[in-house]
This record gives C-alpha cells, sequence and structure tokens, in this order.
C-alpha cells in the first residue's frame, strides 16, 4: 500500500466522521427545536399539532439512533479525543442531547399536569367523592353540588 493511499484514506475517515459528527448535531438541534415547539402545544393541549410532531419526533429520533451506531462503529471513532475540533463537536452533542432529555422530561410533566387539572374539573363537574360537602345538620353530601337544585 503506497504511503499517498494510506494518507488519502485517512483524510477520507476523518472527514467522514467529521460529517457524522456534524449530522448528528444538526440533527439533535432539530429535535431540540421540535421539543420546544412540542411543549408548547402541550401548554395549549393543541392535539393535532402534537400528533404531526410525533411522527416528526419518531423520525428524528429514529436518524438519531442510526448516526450514533455510524459513528460509534467508525474506524476513527478512537481518535475524536485526540482532535480539538472532533472533542468539541461531540462535547456540543452530549450537552444538546441532555438538553434534549430535559426538556422532554418537561413535555411530559407538563402533559401530565394538564391531565390532572382536566380530571379535577371533570370531577367538579360530574360530583363524586372529591365533591363531598356538609348541609346545615352537619350531614355530608356528595355529588354534583354545582347543578343541585337548578332547573332550567
Amino acid at each position: 500500500m503506497s504511503l499517498i493511499y494510506k494518507m488519502t484514506n485517512e483524510q477520507t475517515n476523518m472527514s467522514s466522521i467529521d460529517a457524522l459528527l456534524n449530522t448528528q448535531l444538526n440533527t439533535l438541534n432539530q429535535l431540540k427545536s421540535l421539543l420546544d415547539k412540542e411543549l408548547d402545544a402541550v401548554k395549549n393541549r393543541n392535539g393535532s399539532v402534537l400528533v404531526e410532531m410525533s411522527k416528526d419526533k419518531e423520525k428524528l429520533l429514529v436518524a438519531i439512533q442510526q448516526n450514533d451506531q455510524q459513528i460509534s462503529s467508525h474506524p476513527e471513532v478512537v481518535n475524536i479525543e485526540k482532535s480539538d475540533t472532533q472533542n468539541s463537536v461531540k462535547s456540543s452533542i452530549t450537552e444538546l442531547l441532555e438538553e434534549c432529555q430535559t426538556q422532554n422530561e418537561v413535555i411530559y410533566l407538563t402533559a401530565k399536569q394538564n391531565e390532572v387539572v382536566i380530571e379535577q374539573v371533570k370531577q367538579l363537574l360530574i360530583g363524586g367523592s372529591k365533591n363531598t360537602t356538609y348541609d346545615a345538620y352537619g350531614q355530608k353530601r356528595s355529588g354534583p353540588s354545582l347543578t343541585k337544585g337548578i332547573k332550567a
């Protein structure tokens, strides 16, 4: 094998690992942007937007997973730590991934909070054990107190 071929092959490997790292960083930036929009949709209880976003989110997650597999199986992956540029991109990827994971957790908790609030309003409107009150004689009464005695 000639020295020129070996050097060219190493440069190709390095540029392909650079391309993979940059692709991963760009894909994670797209995911972060989508997660920001998803949080807004959850806050606004916009179900149709959430359905569309979930499809896009799934595609991005698959792409991230595939990129990760390509990077981890790349022959030059062991040299990432030696390159300041590649190591910087790797650090950015790790940081952005953590931000995405945190944002995803916030979205989950926000959706869960919305679910709890909706359930509380539902219980208030239709009555139930959470709507227990006492009458003037101290007797326990439960049920839909908002609609009791209203004739319309």
